[in-house]
Protein backbone atom coordinates (compact mmCIF):
# COMPACT_ATOMS: atom_id res chain seq x y z
CA UNK A 1 0.00 0.00 0.00
CA UNK A 2 2.85 2.40 0.89
CA UNK A 3 4.63 1.65 -2.39
CA UNK A 4 1.43 2.33 -4.32
CA UNK A 5 0.96 5.65 -2.51
CA UNK A 6 4.53 6.70 -3.28
CA UNK A 7 4.06 5.75 -6.93
CA UNK A 8 0.85 7.81 -7.13
CA UNK A 9 2.59 10.79 -5.52
CA UNK A 10 5.48 10.59 -7.97
CA UNK A 11 3.10 10.48 -10.92
CA UNK A 12 1.45 13.66 -9.68
CA UNK A 13 4.64 15.58 -8.94
CA UNK A 14 7.31 14.48 -11.42
CA UNK A 15 7.41 16.09 -14.86
CA UNK A 16 5.59 13.83 -17.32
CA UNK A 17 8.62 13.09 -19.53
CA UNK A 18 10.60 11.99 -16.44
CA UNK A 19 7.92 9.55 -15.39
CA UNK A 20 7.55 8.28 -18.93
CA UNK A 21 11.30 7.73 -19.05
CA UNK A 22 10.95 5.38 -16.07
CA UNK A 23 8.20 3.51 -17.89
CA UNK A 24 10.38 3.14 -20.97
CA UNK A 25 13.21 1.72 -18.84
CA UNK A 26 10.72 -0.87 -17.51
CA UNK A 27 9.82 -1.82 -21.10
CA UNK A 28 13.38 -1.55 -22.41
CA UNK A 29 13.69 -5.17 -23.52
CA UNK A 30 10.58 -5.11 -25.67
CA UNK A 31 10.68 -4.50 -29.44
CA UNK A 32 9.05 -1.47 -30.99
CA UNK A 33 6.29 -0.45 -31.08
CA UNK A 34 5.49 -2.28 -27.82
CA UNK A 35 8.34 -0.59 -25.98
CA UNK A 36 6.81 2.83 -26.63
CA UNK A 37 3.09 2.11 -26.50
CA UNK A 38 2.70 -0.39 -23.66
CA UNK A 39 2.93 2.16 -20.80
CA UNK A 40 0.02 4.09 -22.34
CA UNK A 41 -2.30 1.29 -23.47
CA UNK A 42 -5.22 -0.33 -21.66
CA UNK A 43 -5.15 -3.24 -24.11
CA UNK A 44 -3.45 -6.47 -23.12
CA UNK A 45 -0.06 -7.26 -24.58
CA UNK A 46 -1.67 -10.11 -26.52
CA UNK A 47 -4.26 -7.71 -27.94
CA UNK A 48 -1.59 -5.21 -29.04
CA UNK A 49 0.50 -7.94 -30.64
CA UNK A 50 -2.50 -9.35 -32.49
CA UNK A 51 -3.48 -5.89 -33.69
CA UNK A 52 0.03 -5.59 -35.12
CA UNK A 53 -0.36 -9.00 -36.74
CA UNK A 54 -3.58 -7.92 -38.47
CA UNK A 55 -1.81 -4.87 -39.90
CA UNK A 56 0.79 -7.20 -41.36
CA UNK A 57 -1.87 -9.61 -42.56
CA UNK A 58 -3.63 -6.99 -44.70
CA UNK A 59 -0.28 -6.31 -46.34
CA UNK A 60 0.28 -9.99 -47.07
CA UNK A 61 -3.26 -10.32 -48.42
CA UNK A 62 -2.80 -7.13 -50.48
CA UNK A 63 -5.78 -5.33 -48.95
CA UNK A 64 -5.52 -1.63 -49.76
CA UNK A 65 -6.86 1.16 -47.59
CA UNK A 66 -6.13 3.10 -44.43
CA UNK A 67 -6.29 2.28 -40.72
CA UNK A 68 -9.13 3.82 -38.68
CA UNK A 69 -9.48 3.84 -34.90
CA UNK A 70 -12.58 4.90 -32.98
CA UNK A 71 -11.60 5.44 -29.36
CA UNK A 72 -7.99 6.50 -28.91
CA UNK A 73 -7.58 7.22 -25.17
CA UNK A 74 -3.83 7.78 -24.57
CA UNK A 75 -2.67 6.59 -27.99
CA UNK A 76 -1.30 3.14 -27.22
CA UNK A 77 -3.03 1.17 -29.96
CA UNK A 78 -2.81 4.20 -32.25
CA UNK A 79 0.96 3.90 -31.94
CA UNK A 80 0.83 0.30 -33.15
CA UNK A 81 -1.33 1.27 -36.12
CA UNK A 82 0.82 4.27 -37.01
CA UNK A 83 4.05 2.31 -36.69
CA UNK A 84 2.78 -0.30 -39.12
CA UNK A 85 1.11 2.19 -41.48
CA UNK A 86 4.45 3.76 -42.38
CA UNK A 87 5.98 0.32 -42.94
CA UNK A 88 3.29 -0.80 -45.34
CA UNK A 89 3.87 -0.87 -49.09
CA UNK A 90 0.36 0.57 -49.54
CA UNK A 91 1.08 4.12 -48.28
CA UNK A 92 -1.57 3.87 -45.61
CA UNK A 93 -2.79 6.75 -43.47
CA UNK A 94 -4.10 6.58 -39.92
CA UNK A 95 -7.39 8.22 -38.88
CA UNK A 96 -8.03 8.65 -35.15
CA UNK A 97 -11.40 9.61 -33.66
CA UNK A 98 -11.94 10.49 -30.00
CA UNK A 99 -13.56 13.20 -27.87
CA UNK A 100 -10.68 13.04 -25.34
CA UNK A 101 -13.38 14.10 -22.86
CA UNK A 102 -14.05 10.82 -21.07
CA UNK A 103 -16.81 8.23 -21.40
CA UNK A 104 -20.11 9.48 -22.86
CA UNK A 105 -23.57 8.94 -21.39
CA UNK A 106 -24.58 5.28 -21.55
CA UNK A 107 -27.80 4.18 -23.24
CA UNK A 108 -30.57 1.83 -22.17
CA UNK A 109 -28.71 -0.94 -24.00
CA UNK A 110 -25.62 -0.58 -21.78
CA UNK A 111 -25.05 -2.18 -18.39
CA UNK A 112 -24.82 -0.61 -14.94
CA UNK A 113 -21.03 -0.51 -15.02
CA UNK A 114 -21.09 1.49 -18.25
CA UNK A 115 -23.39 4.03 -16.62
CA UNK A 116 -21.09 4.28 -13.59
CA UNK A 117 -18.03 5.35 -15.62
CA UNK A 118 -19.53 8.39 -17.37
CA UNK A 119 -16.84 11.07 -17.67
CA UNK A 120 -14.03 8.70 -16.67
CA UNK A 121 -11.04 7.55 -18.76
CA UNK A 122 -10.24 10.96 -20.19
CA UNK A 123 -7.81 10.54 -23.07
CA UNK A 124 -5.01 12.78 -24.27
CA UNK A 125 -4.50 14.10 -27.77
CA UNK A 126 -1.09 15.45 -26.72
CA UNK A 127 0.04 12.04 -25.45
CA UNK A 128 -1.17 10.41 -28.64
CA UNK A 129 0.86 12.84 -30.72
CA UNK A 130 3.95 12.23 -28.52
CA UNK A 131 3.69 8.49 -29.08
CA UNK A 132 3.36 8.87 -32.85
CA UNK A 133 6.26 11.31 -32.87
CA UNK A 134 8.48 8.89 -30.91
CA UNK A 135 7.61 6.17 -33.39
CA UNK A 136 8.57 8.55 -36.23
CA UNK A 137 5.14 8.62 -37.83
CA UNK A 138 5.11 11.73 -40.06
CA UNK A 139 2.40 14.28 -39.37
CA UNK A 140 1.03 13.95 -42.88
CA UNK A 141 0.41 10.22 -42.36
CA UNK A 142 -2.15 10.57 -39.56
CA UNK A 143 -5.10 12.76 -38.65
CA UNK A 144 -6.66 13.15 -35.20
CA UNK A 145 -10.33 14.16 -35.29
CA UNK A 146 -11.49 15.49 -31.92
CA UNK A 147 -15.13 15.48 -30.89
CA UNK A 148 -18.08 13.27 -29.97
CA UNK A 149 -18.74 10.63 -32.61
CA UNK A 150 -22.23 11.87 -33.39
CA UNK A 151 -20.61 15.15 -34.48
CA UNK A 152 -17.48 13.86 -36.22
CA UNK A 153 -18.27 10.51 -37.83
CA UNK A 154 -21.06 11.77 -40.12
CA UNK A 155 -18.51 14.26 -41.53
CA UNK A 156 -15.63 11.80 -41.79
CA UNK A 157 -13.73 11.54 -45.04
CA UNK A 158 -14.76 8.66 -47.28
CA UNK A 159 -11.57 6.67 -47.74
CA UNK A 160 -10.98 2.95 -48.34
CA UNK A 161 -10.22 1.14 -45.09
CA UNK A 162 -8.08 -1.95 -44.53
CA UNK A 163 -8.54 -2.18 -40.76
CA UNK A 164 -11.09 -0.65 -38.41
CA UNK A 165 -10.31 -0.69 -34.69
CA UNK A 166 -13.44 -0.05 -32.59
CA UNK A 167 -12.51 0.70 -28.98
CA UNK A 168 -15.41 2.80 -27.69
CA UNK A 169 -17.11 0.41 -25.24
CA UNK A 170 -20.73 1.58 -25.35
CA UNK A 171 -23.72 0.75 -27.53
CA UNK A 172 -24.24 4.06 -29.35
CA UNK A 173 -20.63 4.82 -30.32
CA UNK A 174 -19.96 1.22 -31.38
CA UNK A 175 -23.13 1.15 -33.47
CA UNK A 176 -22.29 4.48 -35.10
CA UNK A 177 -18.71 3.41 -35.83
CA UNK A 178 -19.85 0.22 -37.55
CA UNK A 179 -22.63 1.95 -39.48
CA UNK A 180 -20.27 4.70 -40.64
CA UNK A 181 -17.18 2.75 -41.63
CA UNK A 182 -18.13 -0.84 -42.48
CA UNK A 183 -19.19 -0.04 -46.04
CA UNK A 184 -15.80 1.61 -46.61
CA UNK A 185 -13.80 -1.43 -45.53
CA UNK A 186 -12.19 -3.21 -48.45
CA UNK A 187 -13.06 -6.88 -49.07
CA UNK A 188 -10.88 -9.06 -46.82
CA UNK A 189 -10.25 -6.12 -44.48
CA UNK A 190 -10.59 -6.51 -40.71
CA UNK A 191 -12.74 -5.13 -37.91
CA UNK A 192 -11.46 -5.36 -34.33
CA UNK A 193 -14.03 -4.93 -31.54
CA UNK A 194 -11.95 -4.29 -28.49
CA UNK A 195 -14.80 -4.46 -25.94
CA UNK A 196 -17.06 -7.19 -27.31
CA UNK A 197 -16.21 -9.60 -24.50
CA UNK A 198 -16.48 -7.15 -21.62
CA UNK A 199 -19.14 -4.50 -22.42
CA UNK A 200 -22.77 -5.44 -22.93
CA UNK A 201 -23.43 -2.40 -25.12
CA UNK A 202 -20.60 -3.21 -27.51
CA UNK A 203 -21.78 -6.81 -27.77
CA UNK A 204 -25.41 -5.82 -28.40
CA UNK A 205 -24.53 -3.19 -31.02
CA UNK A 206 -22.19 -5.59 -32.82
CA UNK A 207 -24.65 -8.50 -32.83
CA UNK A 208 -27.44 -6.25 -34.14
CA UNK A 209 -25.23 -4.86 -36.89
CA UNK A 210 -23.90 -8.22 -38.02
CA UNK A 211 -27.39 -9.67 -37.93
CA UNK A 212 -28.51 -7.18 -40.59
CA UNK A 213 -25.71 -7.97 -43.04
CA UNK A 214 -26.55 -10.00 -46.12
CA UNK A 215 -23.40 -12.07 -45.64
CA UNK A 216 -22.20 -14.17 -42.73
CA UNK A 217 -19.07 -13.25 -40.79
CA UNK A 218 -17.28 -15.23 -38.12
CA UNK A 219 -16.35 -13.47 -34.89
CA UNK A 220 -13.09 -14.75 -33.46
CA UNK A 221 -11.70 -14.13 -29.99
CA UNK A 222 -8.37 -12.42 -29.36
CA UNK A 223 -8.37 -12.25 -25.56
CA UNK A 224 -10.97 -11.88 -22.80
CA UNK A 225 -12.12 -8.51 -24.12
CA UNK A 226 -11.36 -8.28 -27.83
CA UNK A 227 -12.83 -10.04 -30.86
CA UNK A 228 -12.36 -9.53 -34.59
CA UNK A 229 -13.78 -10.55 -37.92
CA UNK A 230 -12.77 -10.32 -41.55
CA UNK A 231 -15.03 -8.71 -44.13
CA UNK A 232 -15.88 -11.33 -46.75
CA UNK A 233 -14.22 -11.03 -50.12
CA UNK A 234 -15.89 -11.25 -53.52
CA UNK A 235 -17.46 -14.57 -54.27
CA UNK A 236 -15.89 -16.58 -57.07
Amino acid sequence: MLARSVKTLLRRTLPLPVWEYADYIRCFGLPEPLRTVLPHAMLSTLNLCFLQELTRRVDRQEVCGDFVECGVYQGGSAGVLGYQAIRSTFQRRLWLYDSFAGMPVASEYDDDYSRSIQGMYIGSEAQTRRILHRLRVPKDRFKIVVGWFEDTLPKSETVPIALLHVDCDLYNPVKLALETFYSRIEPMGYVVLNDYGSFQGCRTATDEFLGKLDVSVILQQIDRDAYYFQKPGPTS
